[in-house]
């Protein structure tokens, strides 16, 4: 006598998913905490790229005049729009947008400059997320 199987039983369909299901409980976390992961290495990397951009800026005598003898503070896109330094980052910078994506996201990164030492430092938000300085 000859069976005529056309298909999967309905035991067999519910135990595929419940093996997918567990595996998929599994790999949640770890690729939530890739994603995370990445979005730090993105905010690091843009702060990288806007401190060499501010220590280029600052090598422009003209433009270091214009910040005068005190440590300032700003964002970068204040920075961009206003006085020679600005436009020396604007030209340096170019039209990258360069927001925060994991520490405070979609914020704005706050440069501390200080003239007297010739320090940089990038913050993420506020200026609670350092995120270098002039050792990094």
């Amino acid at each position: 006598m000859k069976k005529n199987n056309k298909g999967f039983s309905l035991v067999e369909l519910i135990i595929v998913i419940a093996i997918m299901a567990i595996l998929a409980g599994a790999l949640a976390p770890a690729l939530i905490k890739y994603i995370n992961k990445s979005r730090a290495s993105t905010d690091i990397s843009n702060a990288d790229t806007i401190r060499s951009a501010c220590q280029t800026a600052m090598s422009n005598e003209e433009a270091m005049a214009s910040l005068g003898s005190t440590a300032k503070t700003a964002t970068v896109t204040s920075w961009k729009a206003s006085g020679s330094f600005g436009q020396e980052l604007s030209e340096i910078l170019g039209s990258a947008s360069l927001k925060g994506k994991y520490y405070d996201k979609n914020s704005e990164f706050k440069v501390l400059i200080d003239v007297a030492n010739n320090k940089v430092e990038v913050y993420s938000g506020g200026t609670t997320n350092k995120l270098l300085s002039p050792q990094n």
